[in-house]
């Protein structure tokens, strides 16, 4: 693997997700990001193939591992490791 890319849809989960929280707490909200991020790292570092479940229906080698209440959606492709888009579970990833 060449490295982690966050597509530019995932990044602004990220912040999606940092003003939501940082609503009500602002150092739960930090201390989510970086459970998220770590959880993005460990994905980088080991292999795609390995790590979170298939999910075939949202498009060849997508998988997803969880974090608290999100989903990390990931794939390997070209060389590294993709981000593709981190939301609450209990969001309808059909429509996104």
């Amino acid at each position: 693997m060449t490295g982690l890319f966050y597509t530019s849809a995932a990044k602004q989960d990220l912040v999606d997700i940092l003003e939501y929280i940082a609503g009500d707490n602002p150092a739960a909200a930090l201390d989510w990001i970086d459970k998220i991020e770590a959880k993005c790292l460990l994905i980088g570092i080991g292999s795609s193939t390995m790590i979170g479940e298939m999910q075939p229906h949202l498009g060849e080698g997508v998988r997803a591992s969880i974090v608290g209440r999100y989903v990390i959606f990931h794939r390997e492709a070209n060389g590294r490791i993709e981000i593709l888009r981190v939301i609450p579970g209990d969001r309808n990833v059909t429509r996104l």
